[in-house]
């Protein structure tokens, strides 16, 4: 199941605690009210007032990026096919530090390009993680989410979905911590069980709180997908309507919400004095698609087929 589903429960926890994950942190920034626009890329040939009626897909730029590339598995030898695609580069800078006493990896994604005002669709920031060239990535967040940005020569478009991973969650141990709580029955545990657990957890994390030894190296790698799904991407970001992905489930915190299609699929949880406390939603994708339809300048549409880009590593070495 695709892990972007997670983000209506993310949305409700954000709003109630503040606190969300990797996903939900997006679908919370996503459903913030009156979002500042992105800025355009400027267009490749000049204005001819000509449009074309399109709209946004979720499920048709999935499909577009899909069997472009299959993320090698645990434990594989690898190293990156290529790099750039279709004029962008990602960028993973990549930072060990100690947090709370434990061996912690930071991974800022972001994008570069050599051309002015490069707009495209491409991943949040999906990683690969190598020790001496042997894969190691968690195995979570390899889903293509996708997010319009527009990269200028020169600089780097961070993307704000940084990552933190430590040496518990790398695939070569993971298995052992999700072995503790394999076939764990919640409903039925006494807080003694649930203490013994947990204990199991603690300890498994307390014993590798060192990342072991080995030159480390942090790929970032993304679908880059221009065309018609960019074009539409981009007219809706002059508007102030960002994360994409998640909007089947944070419209209700955008502007969409004024549309009375969007509000039909929309429960909001109220306190005795009215006030909002939580906003449900659940929008069908054929009636996103009608009221995400735009008039889009012909001139955005490059005709470039998806293709995969990958960083240079981020190197560090653990002695």
């Amino acid at each position: 199941m695709r892990k972007i589903l997670l983000v209506v429960a993310a949305v409700t926890i954000a709003l109630a605690s503040a606190a969300a994950g990797w996903f939900g942190v997006k679908a919370w920034r996503a459903s913030q009210p009156e979002p500042t626009p992105v800025p355009s890329a400027s267009a490749s040939v000049p204005a001819t007032g000509e449009t074309v009626s399109l709209t946004f897909r979720l499920s048709e730029v999935d499909a577009s990026a899909a069997n472009l590339f299959e993320p090698p598995e645990c434990g594989a030898v690898w190293t990156p096919p290529s790099g750039a695609a279709n004029g962008v580069s990602p960028k993973a800078d990549a930072t060990l530090r100690q947090a709370s006493g434990v061996d912690t990896v930071t991974v800022v994604p972001g994008y570069t390009t050599d051309t002015a005002g490069l707009g495209f669709l491409a991943s949040e920031g999906s990683f690969i993680v190598t020790r001496d060239d042997v894969v190691v990535s968690p195995d979570w967040g390899a889903e293509f989410v996708p997010e319009y940005y527009v990269a200028m020569p020169g600089e780097t478009t961070l993307t704000q979905s940084n990552v933190d991973v430590t040496g518990s969650t790398l695939c070569d141990v993971s298995e052992e911590l999700a072995a503790i709580w394999d076939g764990f029955d919640w409903s039925a545990a006494s807080e003694e069980e649930i203490a013994a657990k947990q204990a199991e957890t603690d300890a498994f994390n307390e014993s590798h709180r060192e990342l072991s030894p080995g030159t480390y190296r942090v790929y970032q790698w993304s679908p880059i997908i221009l065309g018609e799904p960019a074009a539409i991407a981009r007219v809706l970001a002059e508007e102030g309507i960002t994360g994409l992905a998640g909007l089947q489930y944070s419209a209700g915190y955008t502007a969409l919400y004024e549309d009375p299609r969007i509000q039909e699929h929309c429960v909001d949880q109220s306190d005795a004095d009215g006030n909002l406390l939580s906003r449900n939603c659940d929008v069908p994708e054929d009636v996103l698609a009608e009221v995400l339809t735009r008039d889009v300048p012909v001139e955005y549409i490059a005709d470039v087929p998806p293709a995969v880009a990958f960083s240079v590593a981020a190197e560090f070495t653990v002695e």
